[in-house]
């Protein structure tokens, strides 16, 4: 059983977790999602009270980490001292993915060093000013580490993870009921298209 953990922390953004969670719990013979955080229970953007599975620390072992986002709570868990000396994160046998500002937690973890990656973007400029090679793409991947810019490309992020563990029809399954009716062949050639063309 694969175990995916998805981190979260306090103003997190809503749709970020919410989606990425739903997608992954329409499959559960496949994986085990465990959301992870530095108290038991971490509140979002919108006031949504999230409870958790257990630590982040218990992210090290996992065979997935899947990053949240939050333009207020992403300054907060980077101040957190809790939270960041508690990762020690493997990107050669983990995989290993970030949702808009996540991408400011990997680059914090030294996980993103020369490589090139996206963002949500509001928060391109803050990332270049780090330093970090940020592409207009909402899928960008090297190895086993993944970025994803913009709420709705947990799509994409999510399809990329299904596709490394298992393959492309896993893939398709998972992100069946989620492809607005009618625009099966156009979603397809569109995540397609955006997984494929994330690698650098």
């Amino acid at each position: 059983m694969v175990t995916v953990a998805i981190v979260i922390f306090d103003e997190f953004t809503d749709i970020d977790f919410f989606l990425m969670r739903d997608i992954l719990g329409r499959t559960k013979p496949d994986w085990e999602v465990k959301v992870l955080g530095t108290k038991e229970v971490h509140t979002s953007t919108l006031g949504m009270k999230v409870p958790t599975d257990g630590h982040v620390s218990a992210a090290n072992d996992a065979d997935v980490v899947l990053f949240t986002s939050g333009y207020k709570g992403v300054p907060m868990a980077l101040e957190d001292k809790e939270f960041m000396s508690s990762f020690r994160l493997h990107p050669e046998t983990q995989l290993i993915g970030s949702m808009c500002a996540g991408s400011f937690i990997l680059s914090k973890l030294g996980l993103l060093k020369g490589q090139k990656i996206t963002t949500h973007p509001d928060a391109k400029a803050a990332l270049q000013a780090m330093g970090e090679d940020v592409q207009d793409k909402p899928l960008v991947v090297n190895g086993n580490v993944a970025t994803a810019g913009g709420c709705l490309s947990a799509i994409y992020l999510i399809g990329w993870m299904a596709e490394r563990l298992f393959d492309k029809s896993k893939r398709q399954e998972v992100l069946r009921q989620l492809i607005p009716a009618g625009q099966k062949e156009i979603y397809e050639e569109l995540i397609t298209s955006s997984i494929d063309s994330a690698y650098m």
